[in-house]
């Protein structure tokens, strides 16, 4: 799929996606939040939570937790939006990157953690408008 049909089948799942996002949001404890006011953990590009610099084994552990709940949410909504869990994925990563908050970390296109400022995140192209 080149660029341009990856960007019209990736906005229709951009309502789908924040649906979703929200309800895997709700799932996340107080953990979640600390790790990620300390900037242990960030989002992903492809719609996953992701280890900032290593960690306990334990906060691997919630990781991984958390991101095998967000894959169920994503296959069962790109199952109904007629898209590939990585489509649907990728544009819940979209999203989830530009709800960060400032001080936040985040992974920007090139792979490499970001912290987030007051100005917009950098996003994937590909990605539908915030």
């Amino acid at each position: 799929m080149n660029m341009i049909s990856l960007r019209k089948a990736l906005v229709p799942l951009g309502i789908a996606a924040a649906l979703a996002v929200g309800g895997v949001a709700l799932a996340q404890g107080a953990d979640y939040q600390a790790a990620k006011a300390a900037g242990q953990v960030g989002e992903k590009t492809d719609g996953y939570l992701g280890l900032v610099g290593g960690g306990s084994p334990a906060l691997k552990a919630m990781v991984d937790d958390i991101n095998i709940k967000r894959k169920a949410v994503y296959a069962d909504k790109a199952q109904s939006a007629h898209a590939t869990v990585e489509e649907y994925a990728f544009t819940s990563g979209c999203l989830l990157i530009s709800r960060t908050k400032p001080g936040e970390k985040y992974q920007a296109p090139d792979g490499n953690w970001q912290t987030r400022t007051a100005a917009a995140p950098l996003r994937d192209s590909r990605c539908p408008p915030a």
